[in-house]
């Protein structure tokens, strides 16, 4: 049997995968008919509808968990039906006992469908669906607050005052962060455009959360070597935005924000601060916008970032900052380690002293996102 990690562990980034009438149910009327919903298209399994975007086989969401729970390979990637998923990705009460399970005392829920929900081409469609997500999503965590606490959706289309008046209200929902994708085609985040959305999150002290996304790999990721593609789109895509938000100056100029980059591993950072680094020795004297501080210093000042299974993270953990990297199970995503967490962290965190262990998959999340001290 595996060696396990016996102390307490905070999952920075679960998921959920929402009811299916969700929005069906809680939408304006007048958007029932386009309303994301998961519905059986043919024979082979059931879809990810959403008004403007090709149907996705619901699959990565959550009902692949059990084959990897059960140790099986998984041996396709469509033809499963929204049935095949746990119940605890949509009860908060059987969610408290596939976290018992796992050995893990709370977790930061971010969307399931929502995180393709975020490619919706209509902008006040989009907002029309963040809204009736984040009033479903306050209601889930409402009776366990010490144990599941939620990420909002904002709209990333539209003006940028919907996204604050969003973010508002979110943060009096009692949800604890908002998500943003890790991708906007039309507005990069190294624009000044962004700049109301990031005053706003730093005067109501709301955690700015980046979530892989944003971008379609699996409309380039077919012929040999399809997963390689996902992979390199939707895992290392964070990079951008890393570069878009320091280099442009965010951190810069509201130096009291935080940005959360979730899902994306952290084995990648290490070398990207360096480089970012060695670049700003060398050319500081003519960039716009002009940078006082080396971007390794912002992103210690101001980011953290989660990961599921990153020795090469770990191992280089002081590059990026201890306190700025945190653990989370993905639960239940297969790309995740639930319910096989405590192995994991076992395994990742081999000679690693115990003091950076308990920061990086307990206490950073912690203090982060208020759970209660242990």
């Amino acid at each position: 049997m595996a060696e396990q990690y016996t102390g307490r562990l905070l999952s920075s980034d679960s998921h959920i995968v929402e009811p299916a009438d969700l929005w069906l149910t809680r939408m304006d009327k007048k958007w029932r008919e386009k309303a994301p919903r998961i519905a059986a298209l043919d024979e082979t399994g059931d879809y990810i509808v959403i008004d403007g975007l090709r149907p996705r086989p619901l699959a990565f969401e959550g009902p692949m968990a059990d084959l990897k729970a059960q140790g099986m390979d998984i041996p396709k990637a469509k033809g499963y039906r929204y049935s095949d998923n746990r119940p605890g990705t949509w009860d908060p009460n059987e969610r408290l006992k596939d976290q018992d399970i796992d050995g893990v005392s709370g977790e930061v829920i971010y969307p399931g469908v929502g995180l393709t929900l975020v490619r919706a081409p209509d902008a006040e469609y989009l907002y029309a669906c963040c809204r009736a997500y984040n009033d479903w999503l306050a209601e889930y965590c409402q009776p366990y607050p010490d144990r599941i606490k939620g990420v909002g959706m904002i709209p990333c289309r539209g003006p940028i005052a919907w996204a604050v008046a969003e973010t508002e209200r979110c943060a009096k929902l009692g949800l604890v962060s908002v998500m943003l994708p890790a991708w906007v085609d039309d507005r990069p985040y190294n624009l000044p455009d962004w700049d109301p959305l990031w005053a706003a999150m730093q005067d109501m002290g709301v955690v700015a959360s980046i979530h892989i996304g944003g971008r379609d790999p699996f409309g380039r990721a077919h012929g040999p070597g399809a997963g390689g593609i996902i992979i390199g789109i939707v895992k290392f895509e964070m990079n951008d935005t890393l570069q878009h938000l320091i280099w442009g100056g965010a951190p810069m100029r509201f130096p009291k924000l935080k940005w959360a980059l979730v899902e994306s591993g952290i084995g990648w950072i290490g070398a990207a601060l360096e480089f970012m680094d060695h670049w700003w020795h060398d050319h500081k004297g003519w960039m716009d916008p002009r940078l006082p501080e080396q971007p390794s210093n912002y992103f210690r000042r101001q980011f953290y970032a989660t990961f599921e299974d990153d020795r090469a993270g770990v191992l280089t953990r002081e590059i990026m900052g201890v306190d700025n990297v945190m653990w989370g199970s993905d639960y239940p995503h297969t790309e995740g380690v639930w319910p096989f967490s405590r192995q994991k962290v076992a395994q990742n965190f081999a000679s690693i002293p115990d003091a950076d262990t308990r920061k990086i998959v307990h206490d950073n999340c912690l203090k982060l996102y208020g759970f209660p001290a242990a």
